[in-house]
C-alpha cells in the first residue's frame, strides 16, 4: 500500500481551539472544551510554548504535532509537517 501524501489545508481554514489541551480541530466535537475559533495561520508556523497534553475527555486522544513549530492538532491537515504522537492514557 502506498502512503498518502500529506496535503495541508489553506492557511485561512477555520478551526476550533481547545481550552483544556490546546489542540486544534476542524470539528468542535473533537475537542474537550471550545475556547474559540481561529485560522490555521494563527498557530501552525508559530512556535508552540506548551507541550501537547492528553484530551481531558479521553475520547479524542489522537494528536498530531508539527515537526516545524511543535503545535498540536487533532487533524493532521491543520499542520504543515505533521507527525503522529503516541499519547498514553
Amino acid at each position: 500500500m502506498a502512503d498518502k501524501k500529506h496535503i495541508p489545508v489553506p492557511k485561512d481554514t477555520k478551526a476550533f481551539i481547545c481550552a483544556n489541551c490546546g489542540a486544534v480541530s476542524l470539528d468542535a466535537n473533537n475537542i474537550c472544551k471550545v475556547q474559540g475559533m481561529g485560522k490555521k495561520s494563527d498557530w501552525c508556523g508559530v512556535k508552540g510554548s506548551k507541550p501537547p497534553k492528553n484530551c481531558h475527555t479521553k475520547e479524542h486522544t489522537d494528536r498530531w504535532q508539527c515537526r516545524n513549530c511543535g503545535q498540536t492538532a487533532v487533524n493532521p491537515a491543520l499542520l504543515c509537517e505533521p507527525e503522529k504522537l503516541e499519547i498514553s492514557e
